[in-house]
């Protein structure tokens, strides 16, 4: 089956997680640092739970039927099977996304395996094949796209719109996009730091 990759803004949003081990620990992480409203349901918490902050309700007990109402999207991190099927029927019922930990049959999404750099996110995934690939290949792309990366795309960003607002002929606007895209601002950003980089930003635009 063809996968539809897509990002969700979850800012806000409540997103419902049942189960309270150290994965479920990791996805509520996960959430929390895309600004979303977190409950967490189980009926005890691991240690790492208490590392969390921002909006989160923890109901220290069993998961029941209505849990899932006003959610986003579910997270099912347990290793109940039993409460594992509860939850997707309701999911399945309210029409929500769900993921169920290492039941990729289950699912109706997957979480890849990603690595940050600022607004710069890469992502990998194995469609539930195989959790343990998608880890490996995300250590390989921290190797490879090292934290100037973020940066980098800061200060493209800034370009972009400067381009966007003073070059109106739309043929130079799009080259000059494009050799922006090019400019190797992770090797000049380690080199010579944000003055040097911004330097060559400024001699890209300065031929339109």
């Amino acid at each position: 089956m063809e996968l539809y990759p897509i990002n969700l803004k979850v800012a806000g949003r409540l997103c419902t997680i049942i189960g309270g081990g150290r994965v479920a620990s990791r996805k509520a992480r996960a959430l929390i640092d895309c600004g979303a409203r977190l409950r967490v349901i189980a009926p005890e918490l691991s240690p790492e739970f208490a590392e969390l902050s921002g909006d989160c309700d923890f109901r220290e007990r069993d998961y029941r039927p209505g849990d899932l109402e006003g959610s986003f999207l579910v997270i099912a991190a347990t290793d109940d099977e039993q409460t594992n099927r509860a939850v997707e029927a309701e999911a399945r019922k309210l029409d929500l996304p769900l993921n169920v930990v290492d039941r990729p049959e289950q699912c109706n999404f997957f979480v890849p395996s990603s690595v940050r750099r600022g607004d710069l996110l890469l992502t990998v995934g194995t469609g539930g094949q195989l959790p343990a690939l998608s880890k490996r290949l995300r250590k390989e792309l921290q190797e490879q796209f090292p934290e100037q990366w973020g940066e980098a795309l800061e200060l493209l960003g800034e370009a972009r719109r400067r381009v966007i607002a003073g070059i109106e002929d739309e043929q130079s606007k799009r080259e000059c996009l494009t050799e922006l895209a090019a400019l190797d601002l992770v090797t000049v950003l380690a080199d010579g730091g944000r003055e040097a980089a911004q330097a060559e930003i400024d001699r890209c635009i300065s031929r339109y």
